[in-house]
């Protein structure tokens, strides 16, 4: 009897000391790496370009850090909601989001815009026969009677639902896509840079999505590097990181080059579009909308 209770409490306390291990195994092998998520989704071009943006952020000052590495954290097509989620529960170092004041309340953004504020221009993916409805809407009032998909967690729902938007909240990126070729919703606003690259990949399985860039619906929307409240060292890095890039003019040139970003240049094509300008009442506190340094303005250049 005594054998057999000593025998159940050594296996307990071996089991134990294994699930220990295992679960402290990867924050080992991840000790001096830089962990992000793996791309979402097929239909992810701009995933490319924040993984330059990062690495070149995290260039410019390298030599004052411990050698790390960027090293991707599969996932199995997690929501943004849910990635931020991951960060918090020490699952990765950053996520690349757009704002609003419960996530910088949680989290820890770092206030410096990583597309300029081009997140907040957004272009229409519409249906190939959809086209001359819509060139045909010269008022946001016109736009307001067709139905977006957007993201169910994005922060962009809230915004255009709040300026009077009709929305379709979907939680699957690729979803979105599928809903607007079988004509669930009436278009899906892309930021400019988004946009292009993913109607082309979209064209593959959804030949009748096209982008329609001559209405563009624009809002003050950053879009940061997120990392864990406690993780001040790293967002130190990543905010003098970016101020140096700003300043030598290596993030312009990696916009101006990169597959994502580069027809956006020249700007000047962007004067005379039509605007739909939507209000931004879920921005954080402390944001750097005055710091005309970290904005673009399509309007006006």
């Amino acid at each position: 009897m005594v054998f057999q209770l000593v025998y159940k409490k050594t296996i307990i306390f071996l089991t134990f000391i294994v699930l220990f291990i295992a679960l402290c195994l990867p924050l080992k092998i991840h000790a001096n790496d830089i962990r992000i998520l793996a791309p979402r989704a097929k239909i992810d071009p701009v995933f490319d370009y924040f993984v330059e943006l990062t690495r070149l952020v995290l260039s410019k000052n390298e030599h004052l850090y411990p050698k790390r590495k960027l090293v991707f954290v599969a996932h199995d097509d997690v929501t943004q909601g849910r990635s931020l989620m991951l960060l918090e529960h020490n699952y990765v170092d950053i996520v690349w989001s757009g704002t609003n004041a419960r996530r910088e309340l949680r989290y820890s953004p770092i206030r410096i815009p990583l597309f300029r504020g081009l997140l907040g221009y957004r272009v229409l993916l519409i249906l190939k026969e959809d086209k001359e409805k819509f060139l045909q809407i010269k008022t946001p009032a016109q736009l307001k009677k067709l139905n977006a998909c957007q993201g169910a967690h994005w922060p962009d729902s809230d915004i255009l639902e709040a300026n009077g938007y009709l929305v379709s909240r979907v939680v699957h990126f690729n979803a979105m896509f599928k809903m607007l070729a079988k004509k669930r919703c009436d278009y899906f606003p892309r930021a400019i840079f988004e946009g292009y690259a993913e109607q082309k990949i979209a064209m593959e399985t959804q030949p009748n999505i096209i982008l329609m860039d001559e209405l563009i619906l624009h809002y003050n929307f950053p879009f940061y590097y997120f990392v864990e409240k406690n993780n001040s060292r790293l967002a130190e890095r990543l905010e003098n990181g970016l101020m140096a890039a700003l300043a030598d003019g290596s993030l312009m040139n990696l916009m101006r080059t990169h597959s994502v970003s580069k027809h956006l240049f020249p700007l000047e094509q962007w004067k005379d579009k039509r605007y739909f300008e939507l209000s931004n009442d879920i921005l954080g506190s402390d944001l750097s909308l005055e710091n005309q340094q970290f904005w673009l303005n399509l309007k006006t250049q």
